[in-house]
């Protein structure tokens, strides 16, 4: 290896010892490149396993290991290449608590475009149920999510808490049935 390459491999792993933020930098890179393709495989343990690698890697490092007679950058593949058959060793002996998939998807908190089309559509059925309802229904929902109780609902619109106890029945059964796409006409008196 050429010495120019040599000294600049040996003073970023003296800076990583040191903490210098630019060789921490240039070592975390060469981590996570060499971590990527176990990625999907070790999901759920993804940040441990670099901090596994960090660790080994210092712990290397001060033992004096990497001797320079390759690259650096190459040494710390090997050892997060490594560390990394090391973890999927361990997750084989490990008791699944549910099965994992290799090729399932990582999680992601962005809604996936199924979820974001059942999402509108789901909308657009709940709005379309609400409109099928007749109004006293709705103002009687918006007083309960309101907080209030059937009492101080009771208190304001005059009516007596059992029927209104059966009026919010009514009008959850009226409401499920237009979400089933099965909704009838209600005759007056039941709607009050």
């Amino acid at each position: 290896m050429a010495a120019p390459l040599l000294q600049q491999d040996a003073e970023t792993a003296a800076g990583y010892l040191r903490g210098d933020a630019e060789a921490v930098a240039s070592v975390d890179r060469w981590i996570a490149g060499a971590a990527a393709p176990f990625r999907r495989r070790l999901a759920g343990d993804w940040h441990d396993l670099l901090q596994e690698a960090r660790i080994e890697i210092l712990r290397l490092l001060r033992k004096g290991s990497w001797r320079g007679e390759a690259r650096l950058r190459t040494y710390i593949w090997q050892v997060v290449g490594h560390t990394c058959l090391d973890a999927m060793r361990r997750l084989k002996r490990r008791p699944l608590l549910e099965p994992v998939e290799a090729d399932a998807p990582l999680p992601s908190a962005d809604p996936s475009p199924l979820d974001l089309v059942m999402g509108t559509d789901s909308r657009r059925r709940l709005l379309a149920a609400l409109e099928a309802v007749p109004a006293d229904c709705r103002e009687l929902w918006r007083l309960i999510l309101s907080g209030l109780s059937y009492q101080q609902i009771s208190a304001e619109t005059g009516v007596a808490e059992g029927a209104l106890r059966v009026r919010a029945h009514r009008c959850r059964k009226r409401a499920t049935e237009a979400l089933a796409g099965n909704a009838a006409p209600l005759p007056a008196a039941e709607g009050r």
